[in-house]
Order: structure tokens, then sequence, then C-alpha cells
């Protein structure tokens, strides 16, 4: 008779923690819920992934954004999470990283992470410091080495890098308008222009990989597109002029190619300016 009641007992606690698992396993906070679903995050999405730590720090505790979600709920008068109740702090900062809430959750970054921002220059502002997280004076906050107080951080990328666009699209145009014009001393003149402009790219690539390394960039959103860009504008233009070293060319598959990579060489351009200028 004792044992029976022991098997029941045991079979109650059994019963009762497997309740417990199950609920553990399957709940997830009904606010989450509601934010995921009212802001229709991707499944691989930064933000999707936090769960929990989007809101708080250690839960129950909450963090600015967390706060300031939990103030705006409150004033509405709503029970759950809306998308109106979260575009009504769109313009906070929350976490002080400089980027606004809205901008940051919808690129996918944690609202209340000021180490979890976009890439580039948060709107409106001109401090370089909060450029991608990088510190362009010195990152580490400790002694400077020897390097670092003879070279500056941007590794003078600023003072190099316009030469080989300016000179390589200028030559571009001028090899187009020789070649419609049928004036040999004008592609001529735009040949040279494309190959110095070409080779000049043998500075301009590592003095921006040395801005990326000593001022802490990190390898995401517009610096990761800046770069891919740069590379492949770099790949076509030597290609281009390894095609164009023996004589001019007057096939259409050439131009073809001096085009893209002129195209190429604009729109990382226009990348790396947003990284300065935002």
């Amino acid at each position: 008779m004792r044992l029976k009641k022991q098997q029941k007992t045991m079979k109650c606690i059994i019963a009762i923690v497997m309740v417990m698992a199950s609920m553990i396993a399957f709940a997830t906070p009904e606010q989450m819920n509601a934010f995921r679903s009212a802001m229709q995050l991707k499944n691989q999405s930064s933000l999707f992934k936090a769960e929990c730590i989007t809101c708080h720090t250690k839960p129950p505790e909450h963090n600015p954004f967390g706060k300031d979600l939990k103030a705006a709920l409150k004033a509405s008068g709503e029970n759950t999470v809306t998308l109106q109740v979260i575009e009504s702090i769109y313009a906070k900062d929350s976490d002080g990283d400089g980027w606004p809430n809205g901008e940051e959750i919808k690129q996918g970054f944690l609202p209340g992470d000021p180490d979890s921002h976009p890439a580039g220059m948060p709107p409106g502002q001109n401090d370089h410091k909060k450029m991608m997280g990088a510190n362009m004076d010195n990152p580490s906050g400790g002694q400077k080495s020897i390097f670092d107080q003879i070279v500056p951080k941007h590794s003078f990328h600023p003072a190099v890098v316009h030469f080989p666009i300016a000179l390589f699209l200028f030559g571009a145009a001028l090899e187009f308008a020789g070649w419609r014009r049928k004036q040999v001393p004008m592609r001529e003149a735009g040949w040279y222009c494309v190959l110095f402009g070409t080779l000049s790219t043998l500075l301009t690539i590592p003095t921006g990989l040395m801005v990326f390394l000593r001022s802490g960039f990190q390898w995401q959103g517009t610096a990761l597109i800046h770069f891919i860009l740069a590379l492949s504008a770099t790949s076509l233009m030597t290609l281009t002029v390894l095609w164009r070293r023996k004589a001019a060319h007057e096939s259409y598959t050439y131009f073809a190619l001096l085009l893209l990579s002129a195209l190429l060489v604009g729109v990382a351009g226009h990348f790396g300016a947003q990284l300065v200028y935002g």
C-alpha cells in the first residue's frame, strides 16, 4: 500500500515537471511576440534573435529602450505592444548612440544597446567618433604608439583617395569622347589618365585598410559595402588597363568594361562619402 502511494506521488511529481518543462520550452513573453509581430521582424535579424534583451538587461530589469517602451505603453493605455506604441518612441535615442530608435529597429539593430547600431554616421551628426563605432583619435584609450603619434588615424587616406577617382573618371570620359570623335590624341590622353588613376590605387587600398584596422571599424553595413565595391572597382580598373595597354580598342565590349569600371568607382566613392558624412 505504501509502495503504491509512493508510485502515485512520483507520477504526480513527474507530471508537474513535464508540464513546467513544456511551458518553459514553448512559452515566449507575450510582449516580445507582440513586438515581433508589430515590426514584422525576420527570423535571421539580430533584433529577432535578441528576444528579451531587446528591452531588458536581466529580466525583469529594463534597459533604456525597454523603459521608454514601457512608459509609452502606459501612456497609450494599451495592454499589448502595438506598432503605434513603438512608433511613438521612434524619434528617441534611448541608448544614446546617436541613432534614433526607429532607424535602429528598421535596420535590425538593438535600440537599447549603444554598441549595436547601423553603419555610417548617425543622422544629422558630424561627430566622427560615432562613425560606425570608430574612434578617429585613440580607440584603445591607452598610450599612443610611436606610429600612432607620427601617422594620424586617417592614415592619409582622404588625401590620396580622391586622386585616382578623379583621374580614372576623367580618363574614361576622354576615351569615350576620343572614340566618338575619332581623335587619337584625345584617346591617348584618356589612356594615360586611366593608367595612372589605376596605378594610384596602390596607395588608396592600403591606406583605406589602415583606417579600418586602426580606428575600430566594424566589417558590416555601409563599410562592408564600400570595401567590396572598392575592391571590385579596382579589379575592373586593372582589367581595363591590362586590356588597353597594347593598343586602343574599338570594340563595344571594351567600352562596356570601361563604363562599368567608371560606374563602380563612382558608387564606391558614394558609399565612402556616406561613411564620413552619413
